[in-house]
């Protein structure tokens, strides 16, 4: 058996190879960790902030629906039965005209209650951008690894 090459136990590769790959791993895993539990920190920070900001414009909100569902009713029917009594208007003519001033009385409410309340949400673009941030810098580490 002269001309069989020796064979050590580790079939041709270094140690040194195989505990610097479990800590490089283990070190990435440890990074990952910490970033995803930075993340959701950062997360739970931005919600009680939109949380602080966002609930006048929620009552605001909320306010215009509850105005068209329950006061509009009774408001509206006494508007047009004023047109027809102090402007002789045809009952028809005057609930079409109070319909579309209440209608459009309610959409301003709304829109200006919703519009208050994306300006609050724009507070979670922190989070997005250190989400985005921190995934690259992981794809960065994973192909950086690979190739070295």
């Amino acid at each position: 058996m002269d001309q069989q090459a020796n064979v050590n136990e580790r079939n041709g590769s270094a140690g040194a190879t195989t505990h610097g790959l479990a800590w490089d791993v283990g070190s990435f895993a440890n990074d990952a960790l910490t970033l995803t539990e930075l993340q959701t920190q950062l997360v739970a920070a931005d919600m009680r902030e939109y949380g602080r900001r966002v609930w006048f414009p929620s009552l605001l909100l909320l306010a215009g629906m509850a105005l068209g569902l329950a006061f509009f009713p009774i408001a509206l029917v006494t508007m047009a039965l004023a047109l027809v009594h102090f402007l002789a208007m045809s009952y028809l003519l005057a609930f079409l005209v109070v319909s579309v001033i209440a209608a459009m009385g309610s959409a301003v409410l709304c829109i200006f209650g919703y519009r208050m309340v994306r300006e609050r949400a724009a507070v979670l673009s922190r989070s997005r951008n250190e989400l985005l941030h921190n995934l690259r810098w992981i794809k960065r580490v994973l192909t950086r690894t690979r190739f070295t």
